[in-house]
């Protein structure tokens, strides 16, 4: 019993701590840089909730990621995390079109911009993520698969 506990945690330690360092390294280029090289007060009060939420799922699935790496959790919540991020871009974008009212010279002047090829782009991209983590997972289950000895 207790050379599986210390067994157990000399594996854990070193993925727990490199999970905290993915989660500090994550919030500080997905959150804090960007809040410190934008002024919030330039930013539309929208653009600030959607950079959070962006960076809350992205801080999540690094950590998790980090903590379950190589094993068939790991590749399933990188199945998850792609589903979930190509949602959250076509809700973000309204289905590739963006609106914007921008005040100038006292007249609001709308704008509209159509980023679909971009988001298609985006998609394509966490489309073949997720094509490589379900063969990474397949992978490793073919080589469980074969370590069985049946005799």
């Amino acid at each position: 019993m207790v050379k599986l506990d210390a067994r157990l945690i000399r594996k854990a330690v070193p993925r727990v701590l490199k999970a905290a360092v993915w989660g500090f390294l994550t919030y500080t280029l997905v959150y804090y840089l960007p809040l410190t090289l934008l002024a919030s007060e330039s930013l539309p009060f929208r653009y600030t909730t959607w950079l959070f939420q962006f960076a809350v799922m992205a801080i999540f699935f690094a950590v998790v990621g980090a903590l379950f790496s190589g094993t068939i959790i790991g590749y399933g919540l990188g199945i998850a995390r792609a589903i979930i991020i190509i949602a959250f871009f076509f809700a973000v974008s309204d289905s590739g079109i963006l609106n914007m009212t921008l005040p100038f010279m006292e007249v609001p002047v709308n704008l509209t911009v159509d980023i679909s090829i971009i988001l298609l782009m985006i998609v394509s991209v966490y489309l073949f993520d997720i094509a490589k983590n379900l063969l990474e997972a397949i992978t490793i289950l073919n080589q469980k698969a074969t370590e069985i000895d049946f005799t």
